[in-house]
């Protein structure tokens, strides 16, 4: 006999509905940031815009704006929580480690970004992976555009 199908009341459960509430980082503004960029999804429309300093290669302040469901507004918020004292490489494992467990079953992101567990419910809804995903794209764009 085959499992039920997840819904989407098991995805949006309390823990990941406190993770998009408030969201870290929002509205954050760096001062003299390296690299500003934003990402979108066009399957939904949801938005993130970031900025970012760097010291070497670690990130030692990032703010973002946030425009997205509450998948997405949960992933902003475990990064943005995250993000600070993580260097390029930590953020570029974690991006494929969230990409893994959405798209094929992986373990979720470990370490600092741990949180991001709360979203693997989603793995069952491929439509919303690319607004989950959004903050690691725009944090890519980021690191191509410094040169990292």
């Amino acid at each position: 006999m085959n499992a039920p199908a997840p819904t989407l009341d098991a995805v949006y459960q309390d823990r990941l509905l406190a993770l998009a509430d408030p969201i870290a980082r929002d509205g954050h503004t760096v001062a003299a940031p390296d690299a500003e960029t934003t990402a979108v999804s066009r399957a939904c429309g949801s938005r993130v815009a970031i900025q970012v300093r760097f010291e070497g290669g670690t990130i030692s302040d990032y703010g973002q704006r946030v425009e997205a469901c509450a998948l997405g507004s949960a992933a902003a918020s475990a990064v943005g929580a995250a993000v600070i004292g993580a260097t390029v490489d930590e953020v570029r494992a974690a991006a494929r480690a969230m990409e893994a467990m959405l798209k094929r079953g992986g373990p979720a992101p470990g370490g600092r970004f741990a949180a991001l567990a709360a979203l693997e419910p989603a793995r069952a809804f491929g439509n919303r992976h690319t607004s989950i995903l959004l903050t690691f794209r725009a944090l890519e764009k980021a690191f191509k555009a410094t040169g990292r």
